[in-house]
């Protein structure tokens, strides 16, 4: 991926003109769009569809830029043991200042973002969140400022949001987009685990959540939609069932602020058209 560098405000998607998850090639010649599927010359799984720019049959640049595409499809990461030690010495405890100002500002309870193993890092100004594949394996620290910037640690590798609560037991599993969504259904009382993006992740729930009975939460834009639809296509094979559920708002989080009760999430995702188990 050294190939390719994230959008920002100062240097937008060409292809969709969004300020963030969008990649391009440093040459300019390839865009990964997460939004845009309309002129792709394919979808890479889990991260977006590739817009070709320039097209220069055979080129240098053409094999560079394949070259990169193609280390999205590397095996599953391991367990990191010296980033794990990092996540430990920004644990945030109950009772933490930062832990209180995260409650107050987002009107949920400690006891969920302990559960996702929050912390906080001096250094950097931001809450982390550390993210798992199976078995709690620590792969990456996602890191979250006061403004909202999103950002991860220099060599993590896209994880789940998996609370320490979370277990093998027959409660279905709902997924939800990112730590705040997640956090919003835990205090709920719903087995949740969360996706680093609407694209994200795809590969760890399908080894994470074999077996079991899943509901997607999906954001209301296009991009949630494609990205739920995407997952329950692959989790369809490996699920007992598998059904997609979007929240009346923009997500589960503004959801709750206009007053969803847990109730009320419930029937949603009992209303969910469910895909047919095929195992």
């Amino acid at each position: 991926m050294s190939q390719f560098e994230r959008v920002n405000k100062s240097n937008k998607c060409p292809v969709c003109a969004g300020t963030d998850w969008c990649l391009v090639a440093q040459d300019k010649t390839a865009v990964i769009c997460p939004r845009t599927e309309k002129g792709s010359a394919k979808y890479i799984d889990g991260s977006g569809h590739l817009h070709i720019l320039v097209s220069k049959a055979m080129s240098q640049d053409d094999l560079q830029a394949r070259r990169a595409v193609q280390s999205y499809r590397s095996e599953l990461p391991l367990h990191n043991d010296i980033m794990a030690q990092m996540m430990k010495t920004m644990l945030l405890k109950s009772e933490s200042a930062r832990l209180a100002d995260m409650v107050k500002t987002t009107e949920l309870p400690q006891e969920v973002w302990l559960d996702l193993m929050i912390g906080h890092s001096r250094v950097r100004s931001a809450y982390s969140f550390p993210m798992f594949r199976k078995g709690h394996q620590l792969i990456g620290i996602r890191f979250r400022s006061a403004s909202g910037k999103k950002f991860s640690q220099k060599g993590s590798r896209e994880g789940l949001f998996i609370p320490k609560s979370f277990s093998a037991d027959k409660r279905p599993v709902v997924v939800c987009e990112g730590p705040t969504d997640t956090a919003t259904a835990l205090s709920f009382d719903f087995r949740t685990v969360g996706r680093p993006s609407c694209l994200g992740g795809q590969k760890l729930l399908v080894e994470l959540l074999r077996g079991q009975h899943v509901c997607v939460l999906a954001d209301s834009d296009g991009p949630g939609q494609t990205g739920a639809q995407k997952l329950a296509e692959a989790l369809g094979p490996v699920t007992k069932t598998v059904s997609i559920a979007t929240p009346p708002a923009k997500d589960l989080r503004e959801w709750k602020y206009q007053g969803c009760q847990r109730q009320d999430l419930l029937s949603l995702i009992r209303g969910a058209a469910t895909f047919p188990a095929t195992t």
